[in-house]
């Protein structure tokens, strides 16, 4: 996603427009290998993957046809069948229907590309039909930030489905919904990143969290030295992770630092409650806020019993999915509610 983020970033300031397509609905199918941000542009060329050559096929001409329109605002669907000799050909096991959203990246506000590509999370309302349909889309981050106008919009396809999206984006919940409401029917839609986790130091926790992020399809980065810290940080993004095994002071207290010093969802560091401690003890030296310091999880990981390498890395990628999707770690049978909340 960040590659075609970065690109749709790129076209929704320049004059070269691009169209952005995505999956809106979907009909059968028990596994969909599509990519949930595809662009396109002028010459035909696309940036990421909706059925391979099946799908290019049946997508090109809306698009086309799309970026050859005056109107900014204009939406087009495409339709998407797969089955018979394409099934096997692509590899599923069996065919379906996906109905495809088409827009003009430009219609977009350009921060939605922006948070994309430095892997924030970042909803999106759009309004398929109705009343309000030609304002644009809305865009919403973390902590309430919002671009676009909800200028022509009733409330009930405006504001209301706005904070719904926001719900979602501070919840850390990658969603998406097409909602009727008596003025017409709204697609919200929010992406939250996949954790990147940096981990900071040596040994076979290291490799038994290498082992347990690959089971989740998460990407790790590991360094022995303070001094690559901030530029894992940077390709970790704000929805990735900081794990602090290091025990040595000159490389625990600057690695804490330089991640306390991004919006990075996760810090954590390994250790006992002593060496907690004295590490908050040379952070707090150093410069480093109480509220900074409070952000670090010490000691590291969810308290489930374990004590191999293996369980500890499974406490500690247990912790970093509950922040990342902002819930209590708790039992299911201790809540109440849908299981898969929203």
């Amino acid at each position: 996603m960040g590659q075609v983020a970065e690109v749709l970033a790129k076209a929704s300031t320049g004059s070269e427009p691009m169209v952005v397509a995505r999956v809106i609905e979907v009909e059968g199918f028990s596994t969909l290998p599509v990519d949930e941000l595809v662009a396109i542009d002028s010459s035909g060329r696309f940036v990421g993957d909706i059925f391979a050559e099946h799908g290019r096929k049946a997508i090109l001409p809306a698009a086309t046809e799309l970026l050859r329109s005056s109107e900014a605002e204009r939406l087009a669907h495409v339709d998407v069948s797969v089955g018979g000799s394409s099934v096997e050909e692509l590899g599923l096991s069996c065919g379906g229907r996906v109905k495809v959203l088409l827009q003009k990246s430009q219609a977009i506000p350009v921060e939605t590309w922006s948070a994309l590509a430095s892997r924030t999370p970042v909803g999106l309302v759009t309004v398929l039909d109705g009343p309000g349909e030609k304002a644009g889309p809305v865009a919403v981050g973390p902590g309430g930030t919002s671009w676009g106008s909800f200028d022509g919009r009733p409330e009930a396809v405006g504001g209301a489905l706005v904070e719904e999206a926001r719900r979602l984006v501070n919840d850390g919940v990658t969603a998406r919904r097409i909602v009727d409401t008596e003025q017409g029917r709204a697609l919200i839609e929010v992406w939250v990143p996949s954790p990147r986790v940096v981990v900071v130091g040596t040994g076979d926790v290291v490799t038994a969290i290498e082992a347990q992020s690959a089971l989740l399809g998460w990407d790790v980065r590991h360094t022995a030295a303070h001094e690559t810290v901030p530029e894992l940080l940077e390709w970790a993004g704000t929805t990735g992770a900081l794990v602090v095994l290091s025990h040595d002071p000159h490389v625990d207290v600057p690695a804490l630092a330089a991640g306390l010093s991004t919006p990075i969802c996760y810090v954590g560091a390994m250790g006992s409650r002593n060496t907690q401690s004295r590490r908050i003890e040379r952070l707090t030296a150093s410069g480093i806020s109480e509220t900074d310091v409070a952000r670090i999880h010490r000691p590291i990981g969810l308290d489930l019993g374990g004590r191999s390498a293996p369980e500890i890395a499974l406490a500690i990628a247990a912790e970093i999915q509950a922040v990342v999707h902002n819930r209590e770690a708790k039992p299911l049978r201790n809540t109440s509610g849908p299981i898969h909340r929203p």
